[in-house]
């Protein structure tokens, strides 16, 4: 699976070229919130890879279990429980975005290092 890296050129950039374009108070705070907003959304996207990832996962599994059934009775079984686990992924995936919003808009979703 590839993987992203946890930091990238870009706040290097921001920091670099800040100075010459904005200056005080006003410029820093603007290079903070860029840098806040490519983190958080670089997590979300992260975040989103994963999750799609493992749900096709599970969504091919389910198939080939659907595939081997025999009767319609074990098909409507087994597509009753993908259902049920598709909605709690779900559900449990917006929980973890809307962590990642609240984050960086709480300012948490810069990372130094």
């Amino acid at each position: 699976m590839a993987t992203m890296p946890k930091s990238s050129g870009t706040s290097d950039t921001l920091r670099g070229g800040a100075g010459y374009a904005l200056s005080g108070d006003s410029g820093r705070a603007l290079v903070n919130a860029t840098e806040t907003w490519f983190a958080a959304a670089t997590e979300w996207q992260r975040e989103m890879m994963s999750f799609v990832s493992m749900r096709l996962e599970k969504d091919a599994e389910t198939a080939r279990e659907m595939m081997g059934c025999r009767n319609v009775a074990d098909v409507t079984a087994i597509q009753s429980r993908w259902m049920e686990e598709t909605l709690r992924d779900y559900n449990s995936e917006m929980g973890k975005l809307m962590t990642i919003c609240t984050k960086s808009v709480d300012g948490g979703g810069r990372t130094r290092g």
